[in-house]
């Protein structure tokens, strides 16, 4: 059993999803992991990793739908029936910084996986993305963790 660490760098094109299995398939056939665990952790407090269905594209529009109705942009009402509008306090990076770390906390920024004949072992309608929450374009970075049997040809 053997332990391979890297980072893997990816861009996002402002708040939406970027599929990154492929991505990930990818590095573990290069590392030539052939079965273990994979450790994925998403340096980041702005953005999201998530696994989630990637065959109709609408689950992806109707979660962006649903977390920009829970954490608006611009302010909250709070639960209590008080019609006062709560400004967030944080801002020096943009109005869309508060919302993406509350969007980031709600979600995770680490996942882990099997590894099985050299593949993630997820299921057959399954994708795994990191889900930006900021406006703009970003760089992304991923720190990976395997462990497992690797091939030694």
């Amino acid at each position: 059993m053997e332990q391979i660490l890297s980072t893997i760098d990816f861009e996002t094109n402002g708040q939406g999803f970027t599929d990154i299995t492929k991505d990930l398939n990818n590095w573990i056939q290069h590392k030539k992991l052939k079965k273990g665990i994979l450790l994925i952790f998403l340096k980041h407090t702005s953005c999201s990793l998530i696994i989630n269905e990637n065959a109709d594209i609408n689950v992806l529009r109707d979660l962006s739908a649903y977390m920009n109705a829970i954490v608006p942009e611009e302010g909250f009402y709070p639960n209590n029936r008080t019609s006062k509008k709560i400004e967030y306090l944080h801002s020096e990076e943009g109005l869309d910084d508060m919302p993406a770390h509350i969007r980031t906390m709600l979600t995770s920024n680490n996942l882990s996986f099997s590894v099985v004949n050299g593949k993630l072992e997820i299921g057959l309608w399954q994708g795994i993305y990191i889900w930006e929450h900021r406006t703009s374009n970003k760089s992304r970075s991923l720190q990976l963790h395997a462990i497992g049997d690797f091939h030694l040809n």
